[in-house]
């Protein structure tokens, strides 16, 4: 017993090391418990004298109580491995008072039963059903199972089978079952009518990036640490958190604080972290649960879609309303019966605004606390009523949430190309889908890369996931393979373990970015999502979502999607010689400036024609584009083209090493053998609506276009610009780093001496491109004329890794040019084609209209 003492006091004391460590250098509570600390805990309420002991952390406790509060509090819900540790200490003292009749001195069977009820399913759920075999608290297990959603497919197994084993079982059981059906689990699921606050006023274009800056990526799991860098780079937008404080020093019992934003408040990567900082300023704590917050209202002029869904998925109450006029400590009143924003109620500055509410599917949503509980017990829900089915039990007419929202039409409407992807996946067995109809849609495959990737697999934890249920996921390491710290190669071997376990394929350092690898698992039959806002596939249709969205589509290989409008954008004729498919880009955000408004693509789905000349890279480089337009999809038709790439992608996976090994590879190579048998090529029908349409003479774009500072959608003729002296030249990305982009930018190069004072480098997006780079001749062209080639990978394109200095000015062809994404504030960045910074490289500055014709070649 002396033995455990001692092996507990030096547990704590290491606990305690990291906990004041982390006091003193960010103010911080301590991290979550680990499973091996979790572990030592549990042995150490074996020792006698706990009582008479005591230990200070931040305050002196006595011994016995302290674990048990570390225990009740400082532990993970779901299935991670400090949740295993947990629910297997606390089933195994049940065990001892129970069956061997030793109850615990410090935690009694009833005290552990609370502590399991408390962790609400996940690792839990499993030895709750355990515990009932035995014939432990049945009846009370029975209460907790029936207000428990995070239930696994193994869980819900083997409790059909204790049904088949004797009659008392089947009898409980099937109350269970019947409770489920009817999802008594969902009764206190309620948002509240009325939401009262002071505001919190921040400007236009808040990214996500300044949410979450891109240079702090490895420290997004850590919740409250992460969201310490709010704002860093927006410079007006300093001291949050100390703005935050003093307005809450101001608010009374029933008000919080509101987040209120101008336009485009979520613009930018699809980063989860950005959201988990929304929930660190505005949430309230979860009891029970270590370093998470629920709940919080923020109120935008507009919102990037998919922030949007990032925040309804976090049960945070996104609310669009005119926010021009709300000032910093405003008194806000919303009134969601209304659909009113009272600004300075009971005031002689009393003003109201209309408010935009999401549909009602995702209010449903928000209400449960987001899509963790949500979607788990509408699953739960679908497995129960099958098996009521099975077994003759009534339950009338009770329908799933997914099932109450099939619309029936009288005639099939006439469809776009995405609308006929999406319903092409519906599990419904309806074969349509309108503009603002919510649909489960199978979802064949999920991608993930490094920097998003480990907030993933956390929220995979947290829904109780097993085994993947998506037929592929892909995993990367694109965007920190590039010199990484020991912290990240240790992530690495995490991510690539994790997945791998679970039916996933994990790439390697250098192989390539996760959209370049990737796409060629897809088929223009599929839906896909992916944890990073660049998931565009150029075939098929792909949505970008938060790791929480990623890892339901993992799990389930599904997702209730609700279809979003389209707008039509038709290319007419050919481009003149010398512009690219990266000016065609361009050509999005002027022709829509000219017609209908840029705005237009915000939360549609951009559906673009007249691409034929386009190859499958160049296509992905538009479908790409919609991104930074703020667009939730865009898609293009698949044609011969598609089917040759799709033919070569099969080659592809059928010569990697894990083709036989990996379960996403087997299933991807024998998806793609079963479409090329009878391909599938959806074209829109002739009579679809669409939000808007728009036509771009190709042969109007007689000069390339570049994107100024700060803003992808800040776009200028090359005349505009030129003479811009240039620091940086960054030629990569997923969108300039394909073969043709990286080939054609060197034959600018070649014969050229790069001017000392430019830095020009170059990162090939996946490893075979680098090999036909050295193959012919191309890399010579670029390292002979003074580039660096760099691993392939995503380079400088989100600044994490690299990053330009400060007053410094780039041309690049990544993705995005916000204000301080690749360097301090300061800094400013100019995107465009390979071909013109492939003239930049030369010159040293932005070229002329005449100097880059001269140059192409």
């Amino acid at each position: 017993m002396e033995e455990k003492l001692k092996i507990l006091l030096d547990c704590l004391e290491e606990y305690k090391s990291k906990a004041v460590a982390r006091k003193n250098t960010y103010g911080l509570d301590p991290r979550p418990l680990e499973a091996e600390e979790v572990e030592c805990l549990f042995s150490g309420l074996q020792a006698e004298g706990l009582e008479h002991k005591s230990f200070e952390i931040f305050k002196e406790e006595r011994l016995d109580l302290l674990v048990l509060r570390l225990l009740r509090e400082e532990v993970k819900r779901g299935t991670f491995p400090a949740s295993h540790a947990k629910a297997q200490g606390l089933a195994q003292i049940i065990k001892e008072a129970k069956i061997r009749e030793e109850e615990n001195k410090y935690l009694t069977a009833d005290q552990a039963l609370e502590l399991l009820e408390a962790m609400k399913g996940g690792a839990a759920t499993s030895r709750l059903i355990d515990l009932f075999a035995k014939e432990i608290y049945r009846d009370q297990i029975t209460e907790i199972l029936k207000e428990t959603v995070l239930v696994t497919q193994a869980d819900f197994e083997q409790l059909e089978e204790l049904a088949g084993e004797n009659p008392y079982f089947k009898k409980k059981i099937n109350e269970l079952m019947l409770s489920w059906a009817y999802r008594d689990f969902s009764a206190d699921w309620e948002l509240r009518d009325q939401y009262f606050g002071l505001s919190l006023r921040v400007g236009d274009n808040i990214t996500t990036g300044h949410l979450s800056p891109s240079k702090n990526a490895d420290s997004r799991t850590d919740q409250p640490h992460h969201a310490q860098f709010v704002m860093d780079g927006r410079d007006d937008e300093e001291d949050l958190w100390g703005r935050l404080d003093n307005l809450k020093s101001k608010t009374s019992k029933n008000e919080s604080v509101f987040f209120t934003a101008g336009k485009a408040l979520g613009e930018g990567s699809s980063r989860k972290s950005a959201t988990y900082t929304m929930q660190q300023l505005l949430g309230e704590v979860v009891k029970g649960e270590p370093e998470k917050k629920k709940g919080g209202v923020v109120v935008a002029k507009s919102f990037a879609p998919i922030f949007k869904e990032s925040l309804v998925a976090s049960g945070i109450l996104p609310l669009e309303a005119d926010t021009t006029e709300i000032k910093e400590g405003d008194s806000l009143k919303v009134d969601l019966n209304s659909k009113k924003l009272f600004v300075n109620p009971d005031s002689d500055s009393e003003y109201e605004l209309e408010i935009k509410l999401p549909i009602d599917y995702k209010m449903k949503k928000i209400a449960a606390g987001g899509m963790t509980y949500f979607d788990a017990g509408n699953e739960l829900q679908k497995m129960a009523l099958n098996y009521c089915k099975k077994n003759g039990i009534e339950t009338g007419d009770v329908k799933t949430p997914a099932e109450e929202n099939v619309v029936e039409e009288d005639s099939k409407p006439p469809q776009t190309l995405a609308q006929k992807i999406v319903a092409y996946n519906r599990l419904d067995g309806k074969d349509t889908i309108l503009p603002g109809e919510t649909a489960q849609v199978k979802m064949r495959g999920a991608f993930s890369q490094d920097t998003t990737g480990p907030m993933t697999m956390d929220e995979y934890q947290s829904m109780a996931g097993g085994d993947f249920g998506a037929e592929f996921v892909v995993q990367s390491l694109c965007h920190t393979g590039e010199c990484p710290s020991s912290a990240e190669r240790d992530t690495h071997k995490f991510l690539h373990d994790f997945v791998t376990e679970r039916g996933g394929v994990c790439l390697q350092t250098g192989e390539g970015i996760i959209h370049t690898i990737g796409n060629r698992f897809v088929l223009p039959t599929d839906v896909i999502v992916g944890g990073d806002s660049h998931t565009r596939t150029p075939r098929g249709v792909s949505f970008p979502a938060a790791s929480d969205i990623v890892a339901g589509v993992m799990k389930y290989g599904k997702q209730d999607l609700t279809m979003d409008e389209s707008v039509k954008v038709k290319f007419i004729g050919r481009p003149p010689e010398g512009i690219t498919a990266r000016d065609l880009v361009s050509a999005l955000v002027i022709y829509a400036d000219k017609t209908v408004g840029k705005d237009i693509y915000n939360g549609r789905i951009i559906e673009m024609e007249g691409v034929e000349f386009l190859s499958s890279d160049e296509r992905y480089i538009l479908t790409n584009a919609v991104a930074e337009r703020s667009a939730s999809a865009g898609v293009v038709p698949s044609d011969k083209t598609t089917v040759k790439t799709i033919e070569d992608n099969l080659q592809y996976l059928k010569s990697r090493p894990d083709a036989e090994s990996s379960p996403s590879v087997r299933n991807t190579i024998k998806a793609i053998e079963d479409y090329l048998e009878a391909p599938v090529l959806f074209t829109a029908d002739e009579d679809a609506e669409y939000a808007a349409e728009i036509e771009i003479p190709l042969e109007e774009l007689d000069q390339p276009l570049v994107a100024k500072p700060h803003h992808p959608d800040n776009v200028a003729p090359l005349s505009e610009v030129e003479g811009e002296k240039i620091d940086e030249v960054y030629i990569g990305s997923c969108v300039g780093g394909d073969l043709k982009s990286i080939k054609e930018a060197a034959d600018v190069i070649e014969g050229h001496k790069i001017p000392q004072s430019v830095n020009v480098v170059v990162g090939p997006a996946s490893r075979d491109i680098y090999e036909e780079l050295i193959v012919d001749g191309t890399m010579a062209k670029l390292t002979h004329a003074g580039a660096t080639v760099i691993m392939p990978g995503c380079g400088l394109c989100m600044g994490n890794k690299r990053r330009i200095g400060s007053g410094a000015t780039a041309f690049t062809t990544t993705t995005r040019n916000y204000q301080s994404r690749i360097g301090p504030s300061d800094s400013r960045t100019y995107l465009g084609s390979a071909q013109v910074a492939g003239c930049v490289a030369v010159l040293g500055h932005i070229p002329s209209r005449e100097e880059y014709f001269k140059l192409y070649k």
